[in-house]
């Protein structure tokens, strides 16, 4: 039989195909290093040596690959090669450590994820790790006293359906627990893997066969006089004024809350009333830009030059000193304070984007591009071509001045009735025209034209 060629890089390794025996192949330019490949397919990683203990021939093993890379291996057989210059035997040096702390911790998941849980509080908030100790605390309900090294893929999948079953929605749709929960359990695998404990990670390959998270609609205020109600509770919060100020700014520009957390100054014409994005949904999402423009109507500018007396020195609008992550307010402090005012399942920050839509569409008759454009969403010519961020901004711009104007006759208890459609200027019709003509094309809207005639 020729003799096999040496393994010098990850792509060489697929030319070693799986034959009736075992056998070794070397690795170029590190002795004593091979890679054993099975009968069954299995490739894995040997070291062989001459023990400076014993004076015997040994070999370990450091991995199955791909878990363990070509790259990684050859870094172990650095560190082993300098622990034999030291006179030190690796199997014995690796047995000794790994006996030591399993002789303490007894190799559980449920030590190894509290471990990972201590290692956090430098790096996450309060609420989040809140969140996190219940996701933990349900897994180790399941697993925690299994050794981690023994957990396996099936197993895991196992625990995460029974989770999935567990936590459905009022509409018997499945929720995210289970994905955050093996989101968590993952790290607890890496951390512990790390450390040599475990050699997989077996709630890496679960969360796609777990079902599709869903939450259906999320609570909005849709009515008139209840949105009247809303920005006047709004407006009796006290405390942090970047709260009150994010509320007012989800309420006047309708962007999802994401997206507004993380306003930056840099991103802010305020002189031009212009606030350019690139909305978090939109990376990757066919029906959602990618790149955005928001027209600031001068309410919105006057919040923002109250904000920049507070967080003016500092890269993002919403910059929060207590936040251990990001250096913003979190995504769950514009909700907690709905859910404070009394609006738990009425409303929510998210919601705002559906009261925008429905009334600019019910009450003030804006067309559906204009609004589908303030939303972010994907718009496309008669010729199927996407509108530009730029097109129809002036459009836009008066479309947000008018909403903004229209949410301060609200909350301050004013006549509403020339914001709507059968009061208004009808000094525009060439821009009513060319957004009619964007939603049904200019074939179909001559076609009407010609049958009123």
């Amino acid at each position: 039989m020729a003799a096999r060629k040496p393994i010098s890089s990850d792509r060489s390794i697929s030319s070693h195909k799986a034959d009736d025996k075992e056998y070794l192949v070397s690795v170029k330019n590190y002795p004593m290093l091979y890679l054993m490949v099975r009968p069954n397919g299995t490739k894995s990683w040997v070291y062989r040596y001459l023990s400076p203990t014993h004076s015997k021939n040994k070999r370990i093993s450091l991995g199955v690959y791909p878990n363990v890379s070509f790259a990684r291996a050859c870094e172990i057989w650095r560190d082993y090669e300098e622990l034999l210059s030291r006179n030190i035997d690796p199997k014995d040096h690796r047995e000794e450590l790994k006996n030591s702390v399993i002789s303490k911790t007894k190799n559980s998941f449920n030590h190894f994820a509290w471990e990972y849980f201590d290692s956090l509080d430098q790096t996450q908030k309060s609420n989040t790790l809140i969140r996190k100790r219940g996701r933990l605390e349900l897994i180790c309900s399941y697993i925690g006293d299994e050794p981690i090294s023994e957990i396996s893929s099936p197993k895991m999948l196992e625990v995460l359906l029974d989770i999935q079953a567990n936590s459905l929605n009022k509409a018997g749709k499945p929720t995210d627990k289970a994905e955050r929960c093996a989101g968590i359990a993952s790290d607890v695998f890496v951390y512990a893997g790390a450390r040599g404990f475990c050699s997989s990670n077996p709630a890496a390959l679960i969360k796609s066969q777990l079902a599709k998270s869903s939450y259906g609609h999320r609570p909005a205020i849709t009515k008139p006089k209840d949105l009247a109600k809303l920005l006047r509770d709004i407006e009796t919060i006290e405390g942090d004024p970047n709260t009150i100020n994010s509320l007012r700014l989800l309420a006047l520009l309708f962007v999802r809350n994401g997206d507004l957390r993380r306003m930056r100054w840099a991103d802010l014409d305020l002189e031009a009333g212009r606030w350019r994005l690139k909305p978090l949904k939109g990376q990757g999402k066919v029906n959602m830009v990618k790149d955005m423009v928001v027209p600031l109507p001068r309410q919105a500018v006057a919040i923002l030059r109250a904000q920049q007396q507070i967080n003016g020195h500092t890269k993002f609008v919403f910059y929060s000193e207590t936040a251990k992550k990001h250096q913003i307010i979190s995504d769950a402090t514009a909700n907690k304070r709905l859910k404070d005012l009394g609006y738990k399942n009425i409303h929510c920050a998210h919601g705002f984007r559906a009261t925008a839509k429905t009334i600019l569409q019910e009450q003030l008759k804006y067309p559906l591009v204009l609004v589908e454009m303030a939303l972010g969403h994907t718009t496309k010519d008669p010729n199927g071509t996407a509108y530009g961020r730029f097109e129809y901004i002036d459009d836009r711009s008066d479309m947000m001045q008018k909403w903004a104007d229209y949410l301060d006759a609200l909350r301050d208890g004013k006549d509403t009735a020339k914001f709507k459609a059968d009061t208004k200027d009808t000094a525009e019709p060439n821009a009513q025209l060319q957004a009619l003509i964007a939603q049904l094309g200019e074939d179909q809207v001559l076609a009407m034209l010609k049958s009123k005639a």
